[in-house]
């Protein structure tokens, strides 16, 4: 009988640690779309001149609208804020043509 209330107490405290760590884990998305916005720095791979908005801004006719970034450890943006220029890396294959509204 010992070792059955001790072979549960272990499965109860193995649950309540995985229980836990479900709900304190943080899931961070690190790729982002983000809006060329200001074409002064016209080349796609540039990270100046983009910013983030979270709904689609772009309009068609123009070479260059938006791009995803791996923004890695840099903090999550808000509406509007720029890209980071360093610690980011543009995703191959993205780049959606067009322009910013």
């Amino acid at each position: 009988m010992n070792k059955i209330k001790k072979a549960v107490f272990g499965v109860l405290v193995a649950g309540l640690a995985f229980g836990f760590s479900a709900f304190t884990t943080v899931k961070r998305q690190s790729i982002l779309t983000y809006y060329k916005t200001d074409m002064t720095f016209p080349n796609a791979n540039d990270p100046r001149g983009y910013k983030y908005y979270s709904g689609d801004r772009c309009e068609s006719i123009g070479n260059l609208c938006s791009a995803n970034w791996n923004i890695g450890s840099n903090p999550a943006p808000s509406e509007g804020d720029a890209l980071p220029t360093v610690g980011v890396t543009l995703i191959v294959n993205t780049i959606t043509d067009g322009h910013f509204e």
